[in-house]
């Protein structure tokens, strides 16, 4: 248990909807889920139920917040009296693909915060080639990306390897169905960002989707499905909170676990990550073996 998890807990009982905690305490929705979770594994009960669109307090979440609510308090008060002082701060930067940059690296960005307060992470995201070339051109030192590099000057290392979810709006007709077989797969409609490596990789294995929409970016995939038009493909974690919270459905689609979208870890060949690249890529490692 961390004060950051009974911060999260708080903004969260306040609002009951992980959306708007997650903008009170500026981490993303993924995060927030994560450490609710955490906090619940820890204690061994479920603090919050599922209603309707949104969540409520079970009873065991309305006693934890009896006993949070003078500790946040406190910090509040210890925050007033003993105000820190404002430095110029130092920054680093660190780059990713859209997807990554929607889920996993943004939650290790804010843990990696906690650790080094006086660091102001940035995240630059863009495709894996313009990421080589921030790299190369020294705008950055580390980044991630999702095809690997065969530039000679560019260190790669495998990250990890991820799953994928088709996910659809809880407002939309299918989200009724469980399952889609070949024939409703070719008639369902797609939001499929441009150029994307999951549509990609279906289309490789025989499967072709019939796109409704094309997108320029995952943030606009999600948006689309949010609204209701068609079925979006999403890394699990990025999806989770909406999930939990229900406004999200999984569909099972054919071969679709077949797929595993491999990511990779790539710097400038001879030239060592420094100090703070080497903490941070240390704290992505644990916070992706933690999922």
């Amino acid at each position: 248990m961390t004060l950051h998890q009974l911060k999260i807990f708080g903004a969260v009982a306040k609002h009951l909807n992980v959306t708007k905690a997650a903008h009170e305490v500026r981490i993303s929705q993924p995060t927030v889920s994560k450490q609710l979770r955490l906090l619940e594994d820890e204690f061994c009960v479920k603090f919050y139920s599922r209603a309707g669109q949104g969540i409520e307090l079970t009873e065991e979440g309305r006693q934890f917040l009896q006993a949070v609510q003078p500790i946040l308090k406190g910090v509040d008060e210890l925050r007033k009296h003993f105000p820190r002082k404002v430095k110029e701060p130092e920054f680093f930067i660190v780059g990713g693909t859209q997807s990554l940059s929607s889920s996993l690296i943004p939650e290790a960005l804010q843990a990696f915060k906690l650790h080094h307060p006086r660091l102001r992470p940035i995240l630059r995201t863009g495709d894996s080639p313009i990421l080589e070339r921030m790299i190369l051109n020294s705008e950055m030192e580390l980044a991630l990306i999702s095809k690997p590099s065969h530039d000679p000057q560019i260190a790669l290392e495998p990250f990890c390897s991820e799953p994928i979810v088709a996910v659809v709006s809880a407002k939309h007709p299918l989200a009724k169905k469980q399952k889609l077989d070949l024939n409703e797969l070719g008639k369902a409609p797609f939001i499929v960002r441009t150029g994307g490596t999951i549509a990609k990789r279906l289309a490789e294995i025989g499967i072709k989707l019939n796109p409704a929409i094309m997108c320029s970016s995952s943030e606009a995939v999600r948006s689309a499905v949010q609204s209701a038009v068609g079925i979006g493909l999403f890394f699990r974690d990025s999806v989770e909170s909406g999930i939990r919270e229900g406004y999200l459905k999984t569909i099972e689609i054919p071969r679709l676990k077949e797929i595993h979208v491999q990511f990779y870890t790539i710097s400038r060949k001879g030239t060592p990550l420094s100090r703070n690249a080497k903490d941070f890529l240390a704290l992505l490692r644990r916070a992706k073996n933690t999922n």
